[in-house]
């Protein structure tokens, strides 16, 4: 081999590696635009994401409130669905109060026998079954027309106006006699 030969074959050996060269360079800014512009798209669609991450988190935040106030305002219900059961009872046990006082005053009341002698008292309908015609008729001193009385007494004893015979402090001797 000449030289003229060798200077050729090192020349295009260098013009190939050259070309290898620049191939691989020029494949490598390609990947990397390539990369680079997908990693855009990711943080692109990440950015969107968050978005929607953060009105999750606010919705959730918000159910979260919701969920408390309407436990608060049970637990205010609550109360106040005890204290209104609070004041049936005792209202329940005035009245209690107010036929255990009005069967004592009643002459026609058996008190021996506890609640069971008011218990023809507590049904009046059924009253004027066993009583007949004779209570239909207006007869006044039949169980309902005193049963009229003590409602009559009960209900003024409710509006705070003083029973009939009884005095200020409470005490009933006075309408007994009266009775």
């Amino acid at each position: 081999m000449d030289t003229g030969q060798l200077v050729l074959i090192i020349v295009l050996a260098v013009v190939v590696i050259a070309a290898v060269i620049v191939a691989v360079v020029i494949g490598r800014r390609k990947k990397a635009e390539a990369n680079h512009h997908r990693a855009e798209e990711l943080r692109e669609k990440a950015a969107e994401e968050a978005i929607g991450a953060q009105q999750a988190k606010a919705e959730s935040a918000q159910a979260e409130a919701d969920a408390l106030r309407a436990e608060v305002e049970a637990n205010r219900l609550r109360q106040e669905a005890e204290r209104h059961a609070g004041k049936a009872s005792e209202a329940h046990d005035r009245v209690e109060e107010h036929l255990r006082h009005a069967d004592k005053l009643d002459p026609h009341v058996d008190t021996r026998a506890g609640d069971r002698g008011r218990a023809a008292d507590a049904n009046p309908a059924r009253d004027r079954d066993r009583a007949g015609d004779t209570n239909r008729a207006g007869d006044a001193g039949t169980p309902d027309a005193a049963e009229g009385e003590r409602l009559t007494r009960d209900r003024s004893a409710r509006n705070g106006s003083p029973r009939e015979g009884s005095s200020h402090d409470g005490s009933a001797q006075d309408g007994e006699r009266k009775l």
